[in-house]
């Protein structure tokens, strides 16, 4: 199912159709404000701590911002099948490193959110405790386009690092000529992959006539089956994340004003 969701969502950017739509933006009526950290509360534990958990959420928030805007930049510039080995494993490493940092700051964000969830319960002002609900509704919108993001990039990764281990190179090919005496891909079964027809086995001598690579699991990989190179897969994934900005702004701009609307009640 990785190798399908990496080849929908390169298609999706190469066709200008997203694979899921976004909800939309709204393009016309007052701007909200940025999202920005809590800097005034009122001088009570309580609305010290929401204020604590608050801004740890809003930070991280932001955090994967910039993370995402690194990670669309690499997708751009990576060389996966236009450079060398060097390049291509420096490249992937980079992109897996930058969907794991927005995991993690995704997962983080969620636990400060649930703790500002959880006070919420104890406030007895009903328009303060609207606001915070507001407030953890809207970021969580957020942190879960940016999560969504992330398991995008780290499948993309994955996918070409899966391929590249059932790759089979010409050591393998004489290797198993030299033990069994012919040349004969076996097909393995992957349960998480559901096509219409079984892929057939595939000639290893095919490796030497230079028609198309081959597989211990018999596939086709994504450039295969797009017709596109590596490197311009990872340019329409940067395509497709950054069409996801807006809505993830508009998200924290929803954020905005609650937060703020509750620590002036706190």
């Amino acid at each position: 199912m990785i190798a399908k969701g990496i080849v929908a969502l390169a298609l999706a950017a190469f066709t200008g159709v997203p694979p899921t739509a976004p909800s939309p933006v709204p393009t016309s009526g007052p701007a909200l404000p940025p999202l920005k950290v809590i800097v005034r509360v009122k001088a009570t534990t309580p609305c010290t701590r929401m204020a604590v958990h608050a801004n740890a959420a809003i930070l991280l928030t932001l955090r994967n911002d910039a993370t995402l805007y690194q990670a669309i930049a690499r997708l751009r510039t990576v060389k996966l099948s236009d450079g060398n080995s060097i390049d291509r494993r420096n490249g992937l490493n980079d992109l897996f490193n930058l969907a794991g940092r927005l995991l993690r700051n995704a997962r983080d964000a969620d636990r400060e959110t649930g703790k500002i969830l959880n006070f919420s319960k104890s406030v007895k002002d009903p328009k303060e405790k609207a606001a915070l609900v507001a407030f953890v509704n809207a970021l969580g919108g957020a942190v879960g386009r940016q999560r969504k993001t992330a398991r995008d990039l780290d499948g993309f990764v994955l996918t070409l690092q899966t391929y590249d281990m059932m790759r089979v190179d010409g050591t393998q090919a004489s290797m198993q000529h030299y033990t069994t005496g012919y040349y004969s891909v076996p097909t393995i079964s992957d349960p998480t992959e559901i096509d219409l027809i079984s892929p057939l086995d595939r000639d290893w001598t095919a490796i030497y006539s230079g028609r198309y690579p081959a597989y211990w699991n018999g596939r086709r990989s994504p450039s295969e089956r797009t017709g596109l190179t590596d490197t311009q897969l990872a340019k329409l994934a940067a395509r497709d994340f950054q069409r996801r900005l807006p809505a993830i702004a508009g998200d924290e701009s929803s954020a905005a004003q609650p937060i703020l609307q509750a620590a002036e009640r706190c």
